[in-house]
């Protein structure tokens, strides 16, 4: 996979417009037949591999290289990026491995999530970054030089209002955080969590303490699989 270090294709996204009546019938019809197949293969590999979460996302890595496999009816249309350093906070990167644009984390989690970032650093060197977002209230590209991204950083983007043609569960890593883990990994963990029926469950905020979690059980240990898979 050639890596990429342009991050615009993932970081503050949103299709202008939305897609005809029509389109999203087929979505729709489409959807249920994924459901259908879920209940019928349930547990299988290449099934879970091959088929996208929820709102039809795209799998980014090495700063986004592979799209989700996802029916053609749910093709989105190029996002525009945001790039918008007023939205970074006022603290130094190097300090703040989490930026919380939904407010969806209280200071308590937030804490927490930093000790499991640290953690991740310091038995991988694995650079775990965490932004959250309700598209277009993002700094987008702004964050590359914020956090001062590289080939072995992982960020972790969590957009609250991907509904439908965006993902909410989205993945940027460079090539030699990538590379810790087969593409097919990258795949289940963004299949897990970032489904509708997960975060319809489960909500936000406990959606992104339980990636974070899984992402330490897999960098800060010799763990590989992903909780509950």
């Amino acid at each position: 996979m050639a890596a990429s270090t342009d991050p615009a294709r993932m970081l503050g996204l949103r299709p202008k417009g939305r897609r005809p009546a029509s389109a999203r019938w087929m979505a729709a019809v489409a959807a249920v037949s994924v459901v259908a197949a879920q209940i019928s293969l349930a547990g299988s590999p290449s099934f879970l591999a091959a088929v996208s979460g929820r709102r039809a996302s795209a799998l980014g890595l090495s700063l986004l290289v592979a799209e989700a496999l996802t029916p053609a009816a749910w093709a989105k249309k190029r996002p525009e990026g945001q790039n918008r350093p007023e939205l970074l906070p006022s603290t130094d990167g190097d300090s703040t491995p989490v930026i919380d644009c939904a407010r969806i984390l209280s200071a308590r989690q937030l804490r927490e999530l930093a000790v499991q970032i640290a953690d991740i650093e310091r038995n991988s060197k694995v650079r775990l970054r965490v932004l959250t977002q309700t598209f277009p209230n993002t700094p987008g590209m702004a964050i590359k030089d914020y956090w001062k991204v590289d080939s072995r950083t992982v960020i972790y983007v969590h957009d609250t209002g991907g509904l439908g043609e965006t993902a909410v569960v989205n993945f940027n890593a460079g090539l030699d955080a990538e590379n810790l883990q087969p593409r097919s990994w990258w795949r289940q963990l963004q299949n897990k969590f970032g489904n509708r029926f997960y975060i319809a469950e489960h909500g936000d905020t406990e959606t992104v303490t339980d990636v974070v979690s899984a992402l330490h059980s897999a960098f800060a240990s010799t763990e590989t699989q992903i909780p509950g898979m």
